[in-house]
């Protein structure tokens, strides 16, 4: 009876950490979330909304709604490079007393990109939610898991989304909130442009995600 029990006692463990690192990754995101808002001077804000209008808004989109308002604060926290060449998140990552597991946390969050993903099933255990989806560009299934209410935000089994996630323990996690894919063509567009682009140039998916995720999202909101 050892080895069971110590299988066991391994699984409690990561089960444990999962947990641990989840309440970290939630508390870092709420905290550079209000950096990024609260401590943000005028002058830099109003650059980036420059920035995002002219990169992924038409003369139709220049007033925002508050879906694009909501992935404009995404974006201005996570992927818009300041004055000084940097992200937001990394400043604030640079800029704050972290533990030192926080910081690695911090670490994997600044590569991480809008992710178009399809959900195939989506589980409920103890009021925590847990999906096995498949990203579309490499086609591989992973299991997330997310605090958002699914009812409330309409998320379904067999829906396309982007999303924002990271690695954690046992699952990865969901960062932020997600938008879901509603227009046709949006995903085919994206695996064929990010084709082209990575023959032309070599860039990697995640790369790509980061830099040109918002236009496919957008037109996704319509």
């Amino acid at each position: 009876m050892q080895e069971p029990d110590s299988l066991l006692n391994l699984e409690k463990y990561r089960q444990k950490k999962q947990r641990m690192a989840e309440d970290h990754i939630k508390d870092l995101y709420r905290k550079a979330y209000e950096y990024a808002l609260k401590e943000t001077n005028i002058r830099e804000k109003v650059r980036a909304k420059m920035i995002f209008s002219k990169r992924f808004l038409t003369q139709d989109d220049i007033q925002m709604d508050e879906e694009v308002e909501q992935l404009f604060q995404e974006w201005f926290l996570f992927d818009y490079k300041t004055i000084k060449g940097q992200t937001l998140f990394f400043q604030f990552l640079q800029s704050h007393f972290l533990h030192e597991s926080v910081k690695l946390l911090g670490a994997i969050v600044l590569t991480a990109a809008w992710e178009p993903i399809i959900i195939r099933k989506i589980d409920t255990l103890n009021e925590e939610v847990a999906f096995t989806c498949q990203n579309v560009i490499q086609d591989e299934e992973v299991s997330v898991k997310t605090n958002l209410d699914c009812k409330k935000k309409g998320i379904r089994e067999g829906g396309v989304y982007f999303v924002r996630k990271v690695p954690l323990v046992t699952h990865q996690w969901i960062l932020g909130p997600v938008f879901p894919v509603k227009s046709e063509g949006v995903l085919s567009d994206v695996k064929n442009h990010y084709g082209q682009m990575n023959q032309k140039t070599g860039v990697l998916w995640r790369t790509y995600l980061k830099e040109e995720a918002p236009n496919f999202i957008i037109r996704s909101l319509s």
